[in-house]
């Protein structure tokens, strides 16, 4: 099918073995997603242990190897890693998930990486008598803790259906993606069009500082506007409260940039826009450094500008806010709480 899923959490979990190799922010809230639909869950991490101190308390076996966690793992091995030649090396190196891959079993890939690699490594999957899906998630990790993530899905449909209980218990959308490899090029241009989005709100941010308008205004109006965004909604006001970590790392944005360029370099696609984002990304990094969050683009403009885009105001009129999120008809929405929402409610006239 070809239909966008609805998926609720379902009681076939129980029981299942999955294992996770890659135990940060994105491993560790998927972890405990399926700890609390009942999976026995094997987890490691390269980090060692302490990594994941509370998904152990909460139930999650812990490895010693990449192999071991294969080994205890017969329903599904999960991969949730930076980059591509991290997924390499977990699958491949000496003790490695490869080794350990039961047949029968389903590697997913989780991590956002190279498809090309992807693809050469479910060919070794395959010649395991295991089977191979991708999974990239999308939403944030604020809906993944939830629950609430999409993820699209590259693999075959019997792979999908035996894996969809599994998926479920973090992802409240399935989005078949076609042949294996086409998810993550999906996930690619989702996340490019938000690096775009981050350089140009910085601009409209701080031009609005500038010409007086009230930020909180500002805010509002946009969301019921043509210029609205995923990133709007949810990053301006962790701005305006002072805070650009929105639980995604600079560093993973340009490396997604990056393979999307290189993508587009290959297929002859044009790339300026993309070009121009990495080029602001990087001066960024290079400012405040890799590991700060992905919305450090805002913060470069506006320091740039000499501007401060949150003040007393804005940092009150935020101090308490998060968002969920709901797919309606179709789209992704974004629900706020703990502001003051005068477009809450639709209007007649």
């Amino acid at each position: 099918p070809n239909s966008i899923f609805y998926t609720p959490p379902s009681a076939t979990m129980a029981g299942m073995r999955v294992g996770i190799v890659g135990m940060g922010r994105l491993g560790s809230a998927v972890a405990g997603n399926l700890l609390r639909g009942g999976a026995r869950v094997t987890v490691y991490d390269l980090a060692g242990p302490s990594v994941c101190t509370g998904i152990r308390d909460a139930g999650a076996t812990w490895a010693r190897s990449a192999r071991e966690v294969a080994e205890q793992s017969p329903d599904a091995v999960i991969t949730a890693l930076p980059r591509p030649e991290h997924v390499t090396a977990a699958m491949e190196a000496d003790n490695g998930i490869l080794e350990g891959l039961q047949a029968g079993s389903t590697w997913i890939e989780h991590s956002t990486t190279d498809f090309e690699n992807t693809l050469r490594i479910k060919e070794k999957v395959e010649e395991r008598g295991a089977h191979a899906m991708e999974a990239p998630l999308t939403g944030g990790m604020t809906v993944l803790k939830q629950g609430k993530m999409v993820t699209l899905v590259g693999a075959d449909a019997e792979v999908l259906e035996r894996n969809r209980p599994l998926l479920a218990m973090s992802c409240q959308r399935i989005v078949p993606c076609g042949p294996f490899g086409h998810a993550t090029i999906v996930k690619l241009l989702s996340n490019m069009l938000c690096a775009v989005n981050d350089v140009a709100m910085g601009e409209a941010m701080v031009l609005a500082k500038k010409s007086g308008v009230d930020m909180k205004l500002m805010f509002d109006a946009i969301r019921v506007s043509s210029g609205n965004s995923f990133c709007w909604e949810t990053e301006v006001p962790l701005v305006l409260r002072g805070s650009y970590e929105p639980d995604f790392a600079a560093e993973l944005m340009v490396k997604d940039m990056d393979l999307g360029i290189a993508l587009g370099k290959k297929h002859g696609a044009p790339m300026a826009f993309m070009g121009h984002a990495m080029q602001v990304y990087e001066q960024a990094m290079a400012k405040y450094g890799k590991e700060q969050g992905s919305t450090i683009p805002v913060r470069l403009i506006a320091d740039n500008a000499r501007v401060e885009l949150a003040d007393e105001k804005s940092k009150k009129q935020f101090s308490e806010w998060y968002y969920s999120s709901v797919v309606d008809k179709g789209s992704f929405q974004i629900l706020h709480h703990n502001m003051d929402n005068p477009y809450g409610e639709p209007h007649e006239g």
